[in-house]
């Protein structure tokens, strides 16, 4: 006779999905060239605007006044067609690739180092201001004894 095996209460563990984090440099570069286009489009729309409203001084009867939906669909449209010919130009791509492998291989400093290395600045910025507060406490009191002669 074979017994049979106890059942367990447990319910059993669910398997982790295992995705492949391979580094992927071109992912990086297209997050870059999408955040640089972000960017650029918050610059221009505000520069045309402002660039509306300053010729619109000269001349308010030829261009009306400043639209504020207007300046920003140039912004856009301006930065969009500019982040797009970046994007596609091959040097610059590559580039982008190559710094954000770069950056990939830094060695980050763990917490530990990080907060050391954070005390060993506040204290050493605390020894600099009190040897320059007697630095300026000796000269001023010279200063003072050589100006009352």
């Amino acid at each position: 006779m074979t017994a049979k095996p106890a059942m367990s209460t447990t319910p059993p563990r669910k398997r982790k999905l295992v995705v492949s984090r391979d580094f992927d440099p071109s992912r990086w570069a297209h997050a870059a060239f999408f955040v640089g286009f972000l960017m650029l489009a918050f610059v221009l729309t505000n520069f045309t605007e402002d660039l509306w409203a300053i010729l619109w001084s000269y001349y308010p009867r030829a261009l009306g006044r400043p639209n504020s939906e207007m300046s920003t669909t140039i912004g856009i449209l301006i930065s969009l067609v500019l982040a797009v010919m970046a994007w596609r130009n091959k040097r610059w791509f590559k580039f982008i690739s190559e710094v954000a492998t770069e950056v990939s291989q830094v060695t980050w400093p763990t917490r530990a180092e990080t907060r050391a290395a954070t005390i060993v600045v506040v204290v050493l910025t605390i020894i600099c201001s009190i040897i320059l507060a007697i630095m300026d406490l000796f000269w001023s009191n010279v200063t003072d004894w050589l100006y009352s002669l």
